[in-house]
């Protein structure tokens, strides 16, 4: 008998009462549930309404594209050996799978920046500290697994794929995230082949190990198409300018909060989000559980009412959706362009610290910083052909060829709506 999950993005999850236990077990936990109010495009919903779906649905759907693959890999007919190691590390693999974002923090990178935390090296924290819930669940199952998720999620385990299934440029959580992010959004440019991606997906012993790799001669297009849908996602949707306009207004929410509670001036905070901002050596498991998007959305709508002008107009701002907008910046600003800036700011009530941001983005649509010397490694995006040759994917494509190590930079200048003409008449 299977547990089952409606879903818009893969229809029916299943997983199976017995078989998948240690998952559903998982799924129940504090610290897992918490994932439900924890947004997984941050702010995005701002510019796309539907994007309001959660790191639980997506992390849902990681799990249940892991246990897909696994199934594929059994139904090829591969050997003893390797059938009898992916036996061995099924569950492992489907745990970390469904574990690898408990980590985040409220409004997903987002924070993250402003309080300088990594949310990787949180979920390696909540995975091994006894008194988790996920913690005591996975030792139950078996005491090596926190240790053994927290080392493949740094790149460390062995056999080599199953880090590559979990963290690489090839993997189940961005196959997910592409594909629901664009469902969600409502855009098209995220969908890609993957059923007959997944259908494609090889194990190629190795030196000793497995590595992950395509089907050069059936599935060197749906890579292809993987590739492009993840760079057009990023420049159409993660990078939209006026998410990115909503991201720097919630920053500079975050940067006034920060500098009101240093000097001690009196706003309505959780004990949890004051260590956050001021005192993050006392930051502990149970501050992280208790933040997500509902706290800081409940301190925005309360900072309306705070004496402090600037917090105040600030968050009824965002709170009325006249978020900041973006100006494109074809070249930094120099010196006089900045003062000049600055100077209407402040001619108009604005004080440029929390005003003023230049907001600077970059992205690889494919690199290869995860070859070493031409040796596939957890990272590369490898084709294999029938004589079982591995080759690395821009070597055989063109289209992928074209785009190669090639960076995206952009950068604007991030200001209230009142001062867009402004300024745009001196840049």
């Amino acid at each position: 008998m299977d547990k089952v999950f409606r879903d818009p993005v893969h229809n029916l999850i299943r997983f199976d009462r017995e078989r998948d236990k240690l998952v559903l077990r998982l799924i129940e936990t504090r610290e897992f549930q918490r994932l439900r109010y924890i947004h997984q495009m941050g702010v995005n919903h701002y510019v796309y309404p539907g994007a309001t779906h959660t790191r639980f649905s997506h992390a849902l759907g990681v799990a249940y594209l892991m246990k897909r693959v696994i199934e594929h890999f059994f139904d090829l007919g591969i050997s003893k050996t390797l059938a009898k190691k992916l036996e061995e590390h099924r569950e492992l693999l489907m745990a970390t799978a469904l574990l690898h974002d408990i980590g985040h923090f409220p409004f997903s990178h987002l924070v993250e920046d402003v309080a300088d935390a990594d949310h990787e090296d949180w979920t390696a924290r909540i995975l091994q500290d006894p008194e988790s819930e996920i913690s005591q669940v996975l030792v139950s199952a078996n005491k090596k697994y926190p240790v053994q998720i927290a080392s493949i999620l740094n790149h460390t385990f062995r056999p080599a794929f199953a880090v590559k299934l979990i963290s690489s440029q090839l993997d189940v959580d961005r196959m997910e995230y592409l594909l629901r992010d664009s469902a969600q959004t409502g855009v098209r440019y995220g969908y890609f082949d993957i059923e007959w991606l997944i259908h494609s997906l090889r194990l190629v012993e190795q030196a000793g190990d497995w590595e992950l790799a395509i089907e050069q001669r059936k599935g060197t297009h749906a890579a292809e198409a993987y590739v492009l849908a993840r760079y057009y996602m990023y420049q159409q949707v993660y990078h939209h300018k006026t998410s990115r306009a909503a991201d720097a207004h919630v920053r500079k929410i975050l940067h006034r909060a920060t500098d009101l509670l240093n000097k001690s001036a009196e706003i309505p905070v959780t004990g949890s989000l004051r260590k956050l901002l001021i005192d993050y050596e006392k930051f502990s498991r149970e501050d992280h559980y208790q933040l997500d998007d509902t706290t800081l959305l409940f301190a925005f709508k309360s900072w309306e009412s705070t004496k402090d002008p600037i917090l105040s107009d600030l968050c009824q701002r965002l709170n009325r959706r006249h978020l900041f907008k973006a100006i494109d910046l074809p070249e930094p600003l120099n010196g006089k362009q900045k003062k000049q800036v600055e100077q209407i700011a402040r001619s108009a009530g604005f004080d440029p610290e929390y005003y003023l941001l230049v907001d600077r983005v970059t992205d690889d649509p494919y690199s290869d910083r995860y070859l070493v010397a031409g040796q596939p490694t957890t990272g590369g995006i490898l084709l294999v052909d029938h004589e079982q040759n591995l080759v690395e994917l821009s070597q055989r494509s063109d289209i992928i060829r074209s785009i190669r190590e090639k960076t995206v930079v952009s950068e604007r200048l991030c200001l209230p709506a009142e001062l867009r003409e402004k300024v745009i008449q001196i840049l």
